[in-house]
């Protein structure tokens, strides 16, 4: 099997980063053209947030892979990657931004959309949008108090905010509410 050298996969990752920066991933571009033909269709736009935040979550996946192949040949003799780099992260946000966008356009089509609330958190829980994040999972909770997916994120929310305790009581939560399911 033939593998490609780190230039060449370094330069494939770059391609995939700027496409998904110029346009988004395959979901994003199918659904801004459906939308364009049904702008009032709140349900397309929920699915468009959820094809941005995945959007976003590819360019972040993409950026780390092509910085551990970047550090893997300026270092050669490297024994052990670095478990953190520095992302283009203003790149990413604009995709979670696009989410949020879309998200927003849902409440105003229809302001007891399900879901949308937590899936705004994490947009901005992506964003490092830590506070607003959290409001979102807690207005989750109490549109819908058995939403265990709202109450693990919140969870893990408040984990990377250092406020473990919280993080406790709200994974239990969301343990809880899962095994009513």
């Amino acid at each position: 099997m033939d593998f490609l050298d780190r230039p060449t996969m370094i330069k494939a990752l770059e391609e995939r980063m700027e496409q998904l920066c110029q346009s988004g991933n395959a979901d994003v571009q199918r659904l801004d053209k459906e939308i364009e033909r049904t702008p009032d269709d709140a349900e397309l736009w929920f699915e468009l947030g959820l094809a941005h935040n995945q959007s976003g979550l590819q360019y972040m996946d993409v950026a780390l892979q092509k910085a551990h192949l970047e550090y893997l040949e300026a270092n050669p003799d490297a024994e052990e990657v670095p478990e953190a780099f520095e992302l283009d992260a203003p790149k990413a946000a604009a995709m979670f931004d696009g989410a949020l966008a879309a998200f927003d356009r849902v409440l105003e089509l229809a302001p007891d959309y399900y879901g949308v609330q937590c899936q705004r958190g994490i947009a901005l829980a992506n964003m490092q949008r830590y506070e607003e994040a959290e409001q979102c999972y807690l207005k989750a909770l109490e549109e819908d108090e058995e939403d265990f997916t709202a109450a693990s994120y919140l969870s893990m929310v408040y984990r990377d905010t250092g406020r473990d305790e919280l993080a406790d009581k709200y994974q239990r939560l969301a343990e809880q509410l899962n095994s009513n399911e």
